[in-house]
């Protein structure tokens, strides 16, 4: 796809979202665009293998959050299983002032992700390694976030243990969720209210060239989540909550 076609997509579909993004945000995306399905090639980012599918269920898709959530320069946002950058690495692109931590579980993904924010010329932004059970753990991460950010990862009642531990008191922890989701929602209450959360609202986002609606749940966090939480290692999702 030429960049001049990109932009026209692009825009049409911010536009509907509300949104307005400059030149240097479509030009890094458009970069971003090309780099994923260079890469995809060699080994699986990503299902989808059109430019326009990119743009509308990926790009698009992640930035849907600043719809509801304008950011304040120097915030802290964490993505668990960020995979080939969603939504993370797009909100800080759309946002390059806010700080940013990326986490996965699978190497390649973080390798490819280490190349693009070199390509990218980004600065604030950390990349990990790492099961999020072992990193909620740690100290020096945990309830250190004013959101937690996740996307097609896990059922909420798994999804909670993996997120919850990292936000600060107050803090919030937003799931990227489809239709259907109201089942999800009541099996992980358990689970969002054990992790010291509370279901605060469900907003529903129209994405353009998207069929059915896309909801955003928004947990806040009321209390320090126990210490003996996350639990070690696949064991959230063996037996969730």
């Amino acid at each position: 796809m030429e960049k001049h076609k990109f932009d026209t997509v692009f825009d049409k579909g911010i536009k509907k979202l509300g949104l307005e993004g400059d030149t240097i945000l479509k030009e890094r995306l458009w970069l971003y665009m090309n780099y994923l399905l260079e890469e995809n090639k060699k080994y699986n980012l990503t299902a989808l293998n059109s430019e326009e599918e990119i743009i509308i269920k990926h790009f698009l898709d992640s930035l849907s959050f600043f719809t509801k959530y304008p950011l304040s320069s120097g915030m802290k946002i964490i993505n668990i299983g960020t995979g080939a950058g969603f939504p993370g690495l797009v909100l800080k692109i759309f946002q390059p002032d806010i700080k940013m931590v990326l986490l996965d579980s699978i190497k390649k993904r973080i390798n490819f992700l280490n190349n693009l924010v070199k390509i990218l010329d980004l600065t604030g932004i950390d990349l990990l390694h790492i099961r999020a059970e072992e990193l909620g753990r740690n100290e020096e991460y945990r309830e250190k976030y004013d959101f937690a950010v996740s996307r097609a990862v896990a059922p909420i009642n798994i999804l909670s243990e993996y997120t919850i531990p990292f936000t600060v008191i107050n803090g919030k922890t937003i799931f990227y969720k489809a239709s259907g989701y109201q089942k999800e929602l009541e099996a992980g209450k358990k689970a969002v209210e054990t992790m010291g959360g509370e279901l605060t609202a469900l907003y529903t986002v129209q994405i353009p060239g998207i069929q059915g609606e896309r909801i955003l749940v928004e947990i806040t966090k009321r209390r320090a989540t126990p210490a003996k939480y996350p639990r070690k290692p696949g064991i959230p999702k063996k037996r969730p909550l």
